[in-house]
């Protein structure tokens, strides 16, 4: 009589890995309202929706945040130099 055979238990994980990962994702998807198969479909099918969808953003609001981030920048690089000129101040009145 022969043998049966005896899965390892990285067999069974990589199987677990195969079979209920996928299912997690779908069951996530559905729950937080998206369409589980679409967004799989979209990364490996390439079928152009994807792009679509970012042409489709208003370049006038894209625009808007770029100018916002760079003022914010701006602001974030004087208080910078604010601060190391008051270091330095510090740093040579404490040594005097």
């Amino acid at each position: 009589m022969k043998r049966k055979y005896k899965t390892t238990g990285c067999a069974k994980f990589i199987l677990m890995l195969v079979i209920l990962a996928p299912l997690a994702y779908l069951g996530a998807s559905y729950f937080n309202g998206q369409d589980g198969i679409q967004n799989i479909k979209d990364l490996f099918g390439g079928n152009g929706d994807r792009t679509q969808v970012v042409e489709s953003r208003d370049t006038d609001d894209l625009t808007d945040q770029i100018k916002d981030l760079r003022e914010e920048l701006e602001a974030l690089e004087k208080e910078n130099d604010r601060l190391k000129s008051d270091l330095e101040a510090c740093q040579s009145a404490g040594s005097e």
